[in-house]
């Protein structure tokens, strides 16, 4: 029986380069899911769920993105320190 989860995030932080700082605009994120199953991001206007969402399908621009923390695994591959997004 193969239980490697079809998407794992672990503790993601997300941030945007504003000049020489950086702002964090969502952080420790933390989820499984496996094969079959529905995941559904819910929350209040602003809460990070656009910017979660487009970090996992690596959506954002690259110029202006800092993935400060965490892993996206897809498949147990890290999708964070591949040269392309898969």
């Amino acid at each position: 029986m193969n239980t490697q989860h079809l998407l794992e995030v672990k503790d993601l932080a997300v941030g945007f380069r504003q000049g020489k700082d950086i702002n964090t605009v969502v952080s420790d994120i933390n989820f499984t899911l496996n094969k079959g199953e529905t995941l559904a991001l819910v929350g209040e206007s602003g809460s990070g769920k656009s910017v979660s969402s487009n970090a996992i399908m690596q959506l954002l621009p690259r110029q202006s993105v800092v993935y400060e923390k965490g892993s996206i695994l897809f498949k147990g591959k890290n999708l964070l320190e591949a040269d392309e997004p898969s």
